[in-house]
């Protein structure tokens, strides 16, 4: 096929951007190049972010960036920018910031306008093709007319944008009591959907870090209500369209309140995220559907998004064949011909409306396991594995359709949070190819999304190149990946890897002044303003994770200095936790660990490891554990170690027990340690 258009992105590796290389538009990367061009030819920008499996960015390349009218006039008048918001997203979160000061709402496709310098002057999400003309002939207009106005517009809105300064100085707190974490709770009950779990309202998204943090605290302060709602939403959530009932993973959101019809992309870190919640629930809960949607997400993973080089692929459009869904959904009068394949489908999954959707049906099972062995008088293994059996005849049948595009692009800091899951799953059920994964993943990133000479991280790695500086976010997962990995193996070598990440980090993105973090270098220019994540979304904030990570440390090194930061960076988000919940949940686990107090599990000696593993079937939550077989110069095993007998040191507070022997009486010890509430 001979390309019509071609323009500047066709250079490029992410597939976002190569989607966009053939429009007659004349799309620029982002970079020096685009601004000096606005500059010289004193045009304004338009700089447009999306990413390769958004739905409504592929509708508004159709509608607008196809069509020649549409092209011509962004040519004329514009310097046009395109956008790969995996790949940057340092741009997306500054121009996002900006349009919804603007709007007051936000999403991708995100289109912000900007000064040849980049001040962000009007923006939106998608735009139809007529009032999109409008929108560029009035904006031309503007800016050949009023150039100063406009201008100065730009510049007071960068003002008022929080992203970059205008952070106060944090004092640390010296406490973490429970007060504002039950305040906190007791605010975020009132939006419980005690009838479908997860939030009343739609869309809904997963948001594991919210369901982690609510397992965690049901658990220790005993809140049997919101253990329940943990149970319920993740019951609903496994039963549901969102979850790909035939070949496994989730979606990235459901449009409804019943967990019933996804957006159907899904998405690399949902994934990760999600497959070590559910490993942990079943842990904590026992429940045999938790367990088989940790194999399918791995089953998933390992068919659909694996690089032959070890890395993770980053997504999976929700589209083929120009239709949302098609892929996933089946007709309405489901293999009609064949009446015996009919009746095995309702067996499992809903015919009625509870899975209808525009004439199509989403599998949507009809019940439990356990309800729907009782129903089949059957039992529960005899049930899970004629459902296997069936969705594997259903994937064989699906996998003749055309599959929606895969961006395999594969990204640091969304491998390293799926290394953290895959570590996080062995953990919790002791399977031990999720773990070998999982290390697989690390070396991946070491191998090829490394600088061997600094040390220092890439973004993102397509096609055998590495590119892009690493972000906070790169740095931040990639230390907590190498701490769950020495949760899971107590390989020495995971705490040093993630110890000097941290220490690069804090050289690279460390305030001290206002004690926070920031998500791009210092020493990064092409931005208007530097970025700050603190509040918690899909993905956990990178200087909530920073925090996680520099409390650990601390613990397993000593550094008091870790500690400190961690602390003045809790303190500076207590007040929006206890009001806002939900944006906050990765920080309302840590806070909960500091008020439970530094809980430390060291075992040592030649039995070290199987103590470890005898004292881990029983769930016990936001634990510090450590285990040396041979002498350790670990400061956490400092005067724990004697080479001719086992022991078991329970620590609360820096103040340990007297040593036991075995991991019946430890768990005894533990229980003395956690308050009591």
């Amino acid at each position: 096929m001979i390309n019509k258009h071609t323009n500047s992105l066709a250079g490029e590796t992410s597939p976002y951007l190569l989607q966009h290389a053939h429009n007659p538009v004349e799309w620029l990367p982002w970079g020096d190049a685009a601004r000096q061009i606005a500059i010289s030819e004193n045009k304004l920008m338009l700089v447009s972010i999306g990413y390769s499996s958004c739905h409504w960015c592929h509708v508004m390349e159709r509608e607008c960036f196809e069509d020649e009218e549409v092209a011509r006039i962004m040519n004329a008048s514009f310097v046009n920018v395109k956008v790969d918001r995996e790949e940057r997203p340092d741009v997306d979160q500054v121009y996002m910031e900006a349009v919804q000061m603007m709007t007051r709402q936000g999403g991708w496709p995100l289109n912000c306008f900007t000064t040849p310098d980049g001040l962000p002057v009007y923006g939106g999400t998608y735009f139809p093709k007529a009032q999109w003309i409008r929108i560029l002939n009035q904006l031309s207009d503007l800016w050949a007319n009023n150039p100063t106005q406009v201008s100065s517009y730009g510049a007071k809105l960068k003002e008022g944008m929080t992203v970059g300064g205008g952070i106060p100085g944090i004092e640390s707190q010296k406490v973490f009591d429970l007060l504002p974490l039950k305040d906190c709770v007791h605010n975020w009950k009132k939006r419980f959907d005690h009838k479908h779990g997860g939030p009343d309202k739609a869309p809904k998204f997963p948001l594991p870090s919210n369901y982690t943090f609510l397992l965690h605290y049901a658990h220790i302060i005993q809140d049997e209500p919101v253990l329940q709602h943990v149970a319920l939403t993740l019951d609903k959530m496994a039963q549901g369209g969102i979850y790909d009932q035939v070949g496994g993973g989730f979606a990235r959101y459901s449009t409804d309140v019943e967990w019933k019809v996804p957006h159907f992309e899904k998405m690399l870190y949902d994934n990760a995220q999600l497959i070590g919640l559910y490993a942990e629930a079943f842990h904590a809960f026992g429940k045999r559907e938790y367990l088989e949607v940790v194999k399918g997400i791995y089953t998933w993973l390992i068919r659909e998004m694996k690089h032959p080089a070890g890395g993770y692929y980053s997504a999976i459009d929700a589209d083929s064949e120009g239709v949302e869904g098609l892929y996933y959904t089946w007709e309405e009068q489901l293999v009609s011909t064949n009446k015996e394949q009919n009746h095995d489908y309702e067996k499992y999954y809903c015919v009625d409306e509870k899975a209808l959707w525009e004439e199509r049906l989403i599998p949507v099972r009809k019940a439990s396991f356990a309800e729907m062995a009782k129903a089949q008088g059957t039992d529960i293994e005899s049930l899970i594995s004629a459902l296997n059996l069936y969705n594997s005849k259903l994937l064989a049948e699906r996998q003749k359709r055309i599959s929606p595009l895969i961006d395999t692009k594969c990204i640091t800091s969304w491998n390293c949070m799926l290394a953290s899951g895959l570590a996080t799953a062995a953990k919790h059920t002791g399977i031990k190819a999720l773990l070998k994964e999982s290390i697989g993943i690390i070396t991946f990133i070491e191998d090829h999304l490394t600088n061997h000479e600094s040390g220092e991280l890439y973004r993102t790695w397509k096609d055998g190149t590495a590119k892009i500086p690493g972000f906070l976010d790169d740095y931040a997962f990639a230390a907590e990946a190498c701490l769950k990995l020495y949760d899971a193996t107590f390989e020495e070598l995971y705490l040093a890897k993630a110890k000097a990440l941290s220490f690069t980090a804090i050289d690279k993105f460390y305030d001290k002044e206002k004690g926070l973090f920031f998500f791009t270098s210092a020493d990064q220019t092409d931005l208007i303003t530097r970025p700050v994540e603190l509040s918690d979304n899909v993905i956990p904030s990178t200087n909530s994770v920073m925090a996680h990570v520099l409390d650990a440390l601390a613990s397993y090194f000593d550094l008091s200095h870790f500690r400190e930061i961690s602390s003045r960076l809790l303190s500076a988000v207590t007040n929006s936790m206890v009001s806002y919940g939900s944006g906050y949940s990765y920080w309302a686990d840590l806070h909960l660990k500091r008020y439970i107090g530094s809980i430390e599990i060291v075992a040592t000696g030649p039995k070290a490891f199987g103590l470890l593993d005898e004292i881990n079937k029983k769930y016990i939550p936001l634990a510090t554990r450590a285990a040396a077989i041979s002498f350790s110069t670990l400061p956490i095993m400092d005067k724990r170690f004697a080479s001719d007998k086992s022991a078991v040191y329970i620590c609360h507070n820096f103040a340990c027990r007297q040593p036991v022997e075995t991991a019946a009486e430890a768990i005894i010890e533990l229980k003395k340690s956690i308050p009591n509430n």
